[in-house]
């Protein structure tokens, strides 16, 4: 199962694959012989289509023991900040992002061209909460709901498009019905905020 802790507003990309296999496979359906590793490679190959500019990856850092004014390498697949807490004595708190180094308490900074993070308070527990380019190994992704029947339309043509006797009237509905979900996906999250 999915370690991304969810909110009402995003899936993990497990449940997704899930979801998938029910609705859109077996017999009398339209995918009737698919096999999961087959839905999970096409379901990663989509979210990696849709990374940049649809379907933003949320995943969570840590937590991660931090000393104050130390820089510790962000993940690879990081590309923004949605949020960055450290616990202390068993409390939370939320940091605030500076554009100044070195950050003060209750305050981190990113270096974006080194891509590391610097923590103004040392904490054991840091978590940093982030958008991702998407290109994952797992199935750990929270994926904005706005954007789930997107991933759905482009899962099943990517699925069909490899089929040798799928019709070809079929592929270009799919097609038509992908790229417009698609394009519905991308205006919602447009004015989305998801802090």
């Amino acid at each position: 199962m999915a370690t991304t802790t969810l909110s009402n507003a995003f899936i993990s990309l497990n449940d997704i694959i899930n979801n998938f296999l029910i609705s859109y496979t077996g017999p009398g359906k339209l995918i009737p012989d698919a096999v999961r590793t087959e839905v999970i490679f096409h379901a990663r190959r989509c979210l990696q289509e849709f990374a940049y500019e649809t379907i933003k990856s949320q995943f969570k850092e840590g937590p991660t023991v931090v000393v104050s004014g130390t820089a510790i390498a962000l993940p690879a697949d990081f590309v923004a900040v949605i949020s960055a807490s450290l616990t202390i004595g068993g409390t939370s708190t939320t940091l605030t992002e500076v554009s100044v180094s070195p950050p003060g308490s209750g305050q981190f900074f990113i270096n974006y061209a080194t891509k590391e993070i610097t923590y103004g308070n040392s904490a054991s527990d840091a978590t940093l909460t982030y958008l991702s380019n998407a290109l994952t190994t797992d199935e750990s992704a929270a994926i904005p709901k706005l954007a789930e029947q997107a991933l759905y339309a482009c899962m099943i043509y990517a699925i069909l498009a490899n089929r040798e006797k799928t019709r070809p009237d079929v592929l270009q509905r799919l097609l038509i019905e992908k790229t417009d979900k698609l394009e519905r996906a991308k205006s919602r999250l447009v004015f989305t905020n998801f802090d």
